[in-house]
């Protein structure tokens, strides 16, 4: 019965040590807007859309002056003046939300379009370093709800492979 518990045992812890891998996690998120290719595809994009910006907040200024401008005289117009003033705020105002998020919508896509291609060769890097430090496992960081001790983060490693072979 001993001689049965003992190799029970050690065929268990055996095996567990056979499953037991090193595991890394990569903050892809994070990688992407640390490596310089990252960095200038973000200032690409704030260049582009500044222009943007500096016109919705013309625009946002100018339907707040409207307002005030209807509320300070709203008491003296007619009912029909008033209904057709407040008619036209409305409809600034619809534009003005239609823009702010087309807009949005533009700056999302487009910041898409420019880091799809550069978390494709992060992805395909993470990989590359993965094998070359026989990690077992590397799993998205951004998935991971908790992990214990023995999970090395390799995103710096990351970072810094993929800042020096696409100078």
């Amino acid at each position: 019965m001993f001689r049965q518990f003992f190799l029970l045992a050690s065929f268990l812890l055996v095996s567990s040590q056979a499953l037991a891998g090193t595991i890394a996690t990569v903050d892809f998120q994070r990688a992407v807007t640390e490596t310089d290719e990252g960095k200038s595809a973000q200032k690409r994009i704030d260049t582009m859309y500044e222009t943007r910006r500096s016109e919705i907040e013309k625009m946002q200024a100018e339907l707040e002056q409207e307002m005030k401008d209807f509320q300070s005289r709203a008491m003296i117009l007619s009912d029909g003046a008033r209904a057709e003033a407040e008619q036209s705020l409305m409809a600034k105002q619809q534009r003005f939300q239609q823009t702010a998020m087309q807009y949005e919508g533009e700056l999302q896509q487009q910041y898409g379009v420019l880091l799809q291609e550069l978390d494709t060769k992060m992805r395909s890097l993470a990989i590359t370093i993965a094998k070359e430090k026989q990690f077992d496992l590397v799993i998205d960081s951004a998935v991971v709800v908790y992990h214990g001790g023995d999970v090395v983060d390799m995103t710096s490693d990351l970072v810094t492979k993929y800042n020096a072979i696409h100078k």
